[in-house]
């Protein structure tokens, strides 16, 4: 089943805002089987709009649009869509119940009167209109219902342009939906899905892709697909099957063929990234760590206080960008410092040692670079960063050379020291 995702929005057009609806939305038609083939973005203009939906009905079997449900002049998804149906829009009596409920606590609105209130009224009953006969989806976070209808046999789903509406309206049945839809439009036998997202880091995509050379060959459904986001790479087994129980046994196999081929550098599977798999470990475990951060000014210590409940683990950090607070702060040796350079395995040892002691926890992570674009030398050039995690059973160290600009350089920096907290957690 084809889909098209189609969204509306001069500020996209622009450039003034970044479409995130059109992956949300992707990923979720993934889940359920549907494949999107196109993605498209139009202005607010009617013309425009009607060519979009024009090509869309010409080669997808399913399109699901986002944008245009508001109350002003130029929100015109409802009028467009009625017009390509032949009907007229409608109020939706209970998405306009919800809506006066809503105004009736809102002392701006409550303290209007007369033709103003009317006026007002007339302007916020654009959002709650459908087309007649329309099939009509909840919004519980927002005004604007969601709707559906039939344009030339083909369901047309309408959204609101607003995330998180998006997100309220899929969880309150949008995703049953789609999913009977799926049923229903499907060409030929019925293809079930299994698939993982497993989360690689510490080796490049051409490297990756290298070691998992063959792994799919001769396996039918089965595909493998890479995606860098960077600093990780994820590595996407999928296996397509009409046997929900055959396609998950073959992804169970192919499963454990991956896991050997990227022994060492697989961390995890799923949404949870790196960062979420560390803290989590910590607070689990019930251990804690501080931060000691030259080139990375902070980067972990804000990397390791996202997730909820984090304070039960991160006890604290020192940014210690000069020498001199390496020293005040830490107890670095000037004459560490003075032979071995700022930059070195000798200073982020003793870095880590410092933060340990002084912040009581069970590790302690040091990390000391040249995050550029300038600073680099000869033998140091830009992008070279030692890190040391001080735990319990003692301290380990890594040499990262990464010639990558600034943010690059501090980011790949602050991830291998996560790695390595991971690596030292018992």
């Amino acid at each position: 089943m084809r889909a098209e995702i189609l969204t509306i929005g001069d500020e996209l057009c622009r450039g003034e805002i970044v479409d995130t609806n059109s992956s949300y939305l992707a990923d979720k038609l993934w889940d359920l089987g549907i494949t999107t083939r196109w993605m498209t973005s139009c202005t607010d203009d009617e013309p425009d709009m009607r060519t979009a939906f024009a090509q869309a009905l010409g080669r997808a079997d399913i399109i699901l649009c986002s944008g245009g449900l508001g109350p002003t002049e130029d929100d015109l998804t409802v009028d467009v869509t009625s017009a390509l149906a032949g009907v007229a829009p409608v109020v939706d009596e209970t998405a306009r119940d919800r809506m006066l409920a809503r105004f009736a606590k809102v002392p701006a609105f409550l303290s209007t009167t007369g033709q103003e209130r009317d006026n007002l009224l007339a302007i916020q009953l654009r959002q709650v209109r459908v087309p007649t006969g329309a099939r009509v989806f909840k919004n519980p976070v927002g005004l604007a219902p969601g709707f559906e209808v039939t344009l030339q046999g083909i369901p047309v789903i309408c959204l609101p342009g607003v995330p998180r509406e998006i997100y309220g309206i899929y969880d309150a049945g949008l995703e049953a939906r789609l999913a009977e839809l799926r049923e229903q439009g499907e060409r030929g036998p019925i293809e079930r899905i299994a698939r993982q997202i497993y989360r690689v880091f510490g080796r490049g995509e051409s490297q990756i892709s290298q070691a998992c050379r063959g792994l799919v060959d001769g396996v039918p459904g089965a595909s493998i697909h890479y995606q860098v986001k960077f600093p990780e790479t994820l590595v996407k087994l999928v296996v397509r099957d009409p046997s929900r129980e055959v396609a998950a046994a073959r992804l169970a196999t192919l499963e454990a063929g991956l896991r050997e081929r990227l022994a060492g550098v697989l961390y995890g599977t799923g949404q949870e990234n790196l960062v979420e798999v560390v803290t989590r470990r910590l607070i689990e475990g019930g251990q804690t760590v501080a931060t000691a951060e030259s080139c990375t000014g902070g980067m972990i210590g804000e990397l390791l206080t996202r997730m909820p409940g984090s304070s039960r683990a991160f006890q604290g950090g020192a940014i210690v960008y000069s020498n001199a607070e390496k020293t005040r702060q830490l107890g670095v040796q000037e004459v560490t410092l003075r032979e071995h350079g700022a930059v070195s395995e000798a200073v982020v040892r003793e870095m880590a040692a410092g933060a340990k002691a002084r912040f009581a926890v069970d590790h302690a992570v040091a990390v000391s670079g040249i995050a550029g674009p300038d600073g680099g030398t000869p033998e140091k050039p830009v992008g070279t960063t030692w890190i040391a995690v001080a735990s319990p059973g003692g301290v380990v160290t890594k040499l990262v050379q990464w010639p990558g600009q600034r943010d690059q350089n501090r980011t790949l920096a602050a991830w291998w020291a996560l790695k390595l907290l991971g690596d030292a957690i018992q």
